[in-house]
């Protein structure tokens, strides 16, 4: 296998890639994926509220 510079300068550019993923993008991501779990769990708790309510 003949490694150049290219495929260091590609292993580079993924690892950056992987690690402006991980510290910019992925903790708003997780963010909102909490918020919206905690939205539709209050939204099915009340409608089982107002089903047990009639």
């Amino acid at each position: 296998m003949n490694i150049n510079f290219t495929l260091i300068a590609q292993a580079i550019a993924f690892a950056v890639l992987i690690w402006f993923t991980v510290k910019f993008v992925w903790p708003p991501l997780l963010k909102a994926i909490e918020t919206r779990q905690k939205e539709i769990a209050d939204g099915l708790a009340a409608a089982q509220e107002g089903r047990s309510a009639l």
